[in-house]
């Protein structure tokens, strides 16, 4: 994804490439690609977006790939998966996202963050009386949740945790992450 060349300067194309670096959980490139569709006329001040940068036609290209960029980058999901910020751009250190659908049969009621204070908090409803595994790849230092939504708290430092989440229950769960560096798992390949 990195050595890509773009073949065209069409919108869909930068989508495309980003998405594909947001499920790889390469934040580098996702920062890069967010912020040359924004810098560089692919975003107009009124959030319209044009196929070309700086171009009158109006097709949705980002319109439609830049929120599926941004849900992608904050959590990844699976069934019986659940990963938060798995290719969250250096330079986003706080922020939030509601409303999100997860690909287990579970919706992401809030996700908030703020790296500065190494915290993540989340509100996850599932559809179903579920078996999941939380991932945070910078790691988790502490973890709290309600009573019975525990398998086994993970040791400090795990980047994994196995949780019950019950039908139709929003339930709250709070992280304190490690300083972990997510791309750490390149130099054990």
């Amino acid at each position: 994804v990195r050595k890509r060349v773009p073949e065209r300067l069409a919108a869909h194309s930068h989508c495309q490439k980003t998405l594909v670096a947001a499920r790889l959980k390469d934040r580098f490139v996702v920062d890069s690609q967010l912020r040359l569709m924004v810098e560089q006329g692919f975003v107009a001040t009124t959030f319209l977006c044009p196929h070309d940068p700086y171009a009158n036609m109006r097709i949705a290209d980002a319109q439609g790939g830049i929120p599926a960029i941004m849900m992608e980058m904050l959590a990844y999901s699976r069934p019986g998966v659940i990963e938060v910020l798995p290719a969250l751009p250096p330079s986003l250190v706080k922020g939030s996202i509601n409303g999100m659908l997860l690909r287990t049969f579970a919706k992401l009621d809030k996700l908030n963050w703020n790296l500065d204070d190494r915290t993540v908090n989340l509100t996850v409803t599932s559809v179903k009386k579920q078996d999941i595994t939380l991932i945070a790849r910078y790691g988790i230092e502490d973890i709290s949740a309600p009573s019975g939504i525990f398998e086994a708290k993970p040791e400090s430092g795990e980047a994994t945790c196995n949780l019950h989440l019950p039908e139709g229950k929003p339930v709250d769960i709070h992280l304190k992450i490690g300083q972990r560096n997510p791309l750490d798992w390149i130099n054990w390949v």
